[in-house]
């Protein structure tokens, strides 16, 4: 079996959740934090920023996970934005029109502004 080489860490800063994810989003590792963002984004209120700096790859099950918090942030009334993508990660977005439905930022602070 593999093992999950991706961790996310998350904190408040005011009325914001900052997730910050670590490792390759594939269907390797994404099963290993689902449950946990589920529970991160339960307690978010008003936003989430998904900080990416740290991964270097996204796979169509990462993409889900992020469609999937997308869609329930949006029936809560939460704005979500990501930052810091790497040139694979944005190519990927690029390709699936990605950038289309989320608000993406080159780095933490210009989302947060």
């Amino acid at each position: 079996m593999i093992e999950p080489t991706i961790s996310l860490h998350s904190e408040q800063l005011g009325e914001t959740t900052i997730i910050r994810i670590h490792g390759n989003m594939d269907v390797h590792n994404t099963h290993a934090i689902e449950k946990e963002l589920m529970q991160i984004l339960e307690k978010s209120t008003k936003s989430v920023v998904y900080d990416l700096k740290d991964v270097a790859f996204v796979s169509s099950a990462g993409l889900r996970i992020l469609i999937s918090s997308l869609k329930f942030c949006q029936e809560k009334g939460i704005k979500i934005s990501l930052c810091g993508l790497r040139p694979a990660v944005e190519k990927v977005f690029d390709v699936v029109g990605m950038q289309t439905i989320f608000s993406v930022y080159p780095d933490l602070d210009s989302a947060l502004s």
